[in-house]
């Protein structure tokens, strides 16, 4: 291992990849400086609970400075510009921050604007791809919906965690059935299949089917949402009335300028080495999670496993990140989880209530493996590796 104490690292953004990443380089002894323009950490995924359970934004939400070693230094402002040449990042009020290693955990950049009726329908419905507050506009919609469709359409398929949309069409049919009301929840979905793995999309088509409230549509290209006659128009001229729609927005890379530009793509995410995770051309700056062009899920999962790699690697071992998802797909009572790699497909599943139960154990040790990375990974490292897609192979789980 390199001797680390007292180097210096910058980490952007304090989402669980940046928290994590910041938290392991600070017990080796490294000076630790995390930027983020928000104090407090929103466990992401809890919108699906707000938007149609109502469960309260607190319960999952912290405080960032509660998730840190204290010996990391946070600053909360917005990162502006990061000069790699020089190792150096300037925040929005003019501070400048040097680095010996720069991870840049920023997430993705929600684009409301690249789709006529997009922003409106947001603020007409809520989403759950954004707020807790937006998301609680939703339960208010749900709440609301007496009979009529609800709508979940998805625009694009570059998003965070793939399987949300689904999880959203199951959850509100549940809760429509659950109190009896005549509401037909259709998805709009721009794959050629239901999911975008044609052997999965099998199990999430059955799966649909059995709820007796769900519809769908696939290769639904959206050109557009008229708000005024609520309708959503393809690009092929087909259209989808709905009483309440709730929109996946697109996604772009985070809005912080790089020096040198082009080691960002022309939707603004980082451009890195999809198993080493340095930013391309340089080998003392990474990227991780949402905002890289690597060619995974946006997940939580993808932003975990780099940030271990990454800090294996400024401690100078030869780690790689192989592309694992483990994306869970939920409905009230059963789920899956999404599991595939660079190398593999996402493996054959079957719904079950134990992966349900598995989901809601990961979700109560969520903040406790952020604050205490290296005490709970030798759990993740046994489930991760019991459920390798090598492992599974064809018999699937």
């Amino acid at each position: 291992m390199r001797a680390l104490k007292g180097k210096r690292a910058v980490i952007v953004g304090g989402g669980s990849g940046g928290i994590i990443a910041a938290n392991l380089l600070a017990e080796d002894g490294m000076d630790v400086t995390l930027v983020t323009d928000n104090q407090y950490h929103f466990f992401q995924p809890a919108n699906l609970f707000i938007a149609f359970r109502g469960d309260p934004a607190e319960k999952y939400t912290r405080n960032v400075s509660e998730l840190l070693n204290p010996k990391v230094r946070l600053r909360v402002e917005r990162a502006k510009r990061v000069d790699l040449g020089n190792r150096t990042i300037f925040t929005e009020s003019g501070i400048k921050i040097d680095y010996d290693y720069l991870v840049v955990a920023a997430g993705a950049r929600l684009d409301y604007d690249s789709l006529p009726g997009l922003r409106e329908t947001r603020e007409m419905y809520g989403d759950y791809y954004s707020t807790p507050q937006s998301a609680a506009k939703v339960w208010e919609t749900v709440k609301g919906l007496q009979v009529g469709k609800f709508v979940i359409a998805v625009p694009d398929l570059i998003i965070k965690c793939p399987p949300a949309p689904h999880k959203g069409t199951f959850l509100a049919a549940s809760y429509f059935k659950r109190e009896g009301r005549s509401v037909e929840v259709e998805l709009l979905y721009p794959s050629p299949h239901i999911y975008t793995e044609a052997e999965l999309a099998k199990t999430v088509e059955e799966k649909m089917r059995t709820f007796g409230n769900i519809t769908f549509r696939t290769s639904f290209m959206i050109d557009s949402i008229d708000v005024e006659k609520k309708t959503v128009i393809s690009m092929s001229g087909e259209e989808v009335k709905y009483d309440a729609i709730v929109s996946i927005p697109f996604h772009k890379g985070p809005d912080i300028e790089f020096e040198p530009s082009n080691v960002k793509d022309d939707d603004s995410f980082i451009k890195v080495d999809k198993n080493k995770l340095n930013i391309i051309g340089y080998d003392d700056s990474y990227a991780i999670g949402d905002c890289t062009n690597a060619p995974t899920s946006k997940t939580g999962v993808a932003a975990h496993l780099g940030a271990f790699t990454v800090w294996k690697r400024i401690n100078g071992e030869n780690a790689k990140y192989s592309g694992r998802t483990n994306c869970p797909m939920i409905t009230e009572d059963e789920a899956i989880f999404v599991i595939s790699d660079y190398e593999h497909k996402p493996v054959r599943q079957r719904f079950s209530k134990l992966k349900r139960l598995m989901e809601d154990i990961f979700v109560a040790m969520y903040f406790p493996s952020l604050r205490y990375p290296k005490r709970f990974e030798p759990i993740f490292d046994a489930y991760f590796k019991a459920t390798e897609p090598e492992v599974l192979g064809e018999r699937g789980w």
